[in-house]
């Protein structure tokens, strides 16, 4: 470790800050910015400092268009591999950039507030790349879906409302209505941060079952039309 990581790892102090700066790459316009408001512009100066540390951000050290990824899952370009794989596949390319520029983001926080955010969609993105990580290799290995990923049984959901009567699906349009408000009501008064992903989650899945139930009603109102004539 050079004398920057042991600043970064013990807290990114400002006078520190400041010193090596003057060192490493003099720029007084940003010391008279930083000194002035530390609180507000303290994350520039990690910035500045940031290239002269070891320890290189995550976003640096990762191989970019080398085609490893579905080297890695061969699976996803066969005729057979399960679409909810192919979903995922965006998501799990998705949630790593966003773990990565997450971390990034933990170099450069400077309030507690910024820090726990970034801390939790590091976490966040982590979490979800993992669930992914597990389906994708247990179908690498076994060649049948492990099924633990939430993604499963929105799918099975969809499959039963398929099969639902046409006056089932206009209860269910209400039903799923009425959810949608109140999730989106949950997550508007912020009290809970903590439950922040869930929530999200549950409003996109009830968003895609609701769709899913106004266009088969739509289905059953054309075939009508069309039997009257």
């Amino acid at each position: 470790m050079n004398e920057i990581d042991k600043w970064l790892n013990t807290g990114a102090e400002v006078t520190e800050g400041l010193r090596l700066l003057g060192i490493y790459s003099p720029n007084r316009q940003l010391s008279d910015l930083v000194a002035r408001a530390p609180a507000r512009f303290g994350h520039l100066l990690k910035k500045a400092l940031l290239p002269f540390a070891t320890v290189r951000p995550l976003s640096q050290t990762i191989a970019k268009g080398d085609g490893r990824f579905r080297r890695e899952w061969p699976f996803l370009s066969e005729e057979d591999c399960p679409p909810e794989l192919k979903i995922l596949a965006a998501d799990m390319i998705t949630s790593w950039h966003g773990y990565v520029d997450a971390h990034e983001e933990l170099y450069l926080c400077v309030t507690q507030e910024a820090c726990f955010n970034a801390a939790r969609k590091t976490v966040n993105n982590f979490s979800q790349n993992c669930r992914i990580r597990y389906e994708f290799q247990y179908y690498k290995e076994h060649h049948r879906i492990l099924g633990k990923h939430p993604i499963f049984r929105a799918s099975k959901r969809l499959s039963e409302l398929r099969n639902l009567p046409a006056t089932a699906l206009v209860r269910k349009e209400k039903t799923l209505r009425d959810n949608i408000w109140r999730i989106k009501h949950e997550m508007a008064k912020g009290d809970r941060p903590d439950l922040q992903e869930e929530r999200t989650l549950r409003l996109k899945q009830k968003e895609l079952e609701l769709s899913e139930v106004k266009r088969m009603i739509e289905e059953y109102e054309r075939t009508d039309r069309r039997n009257i004539r």
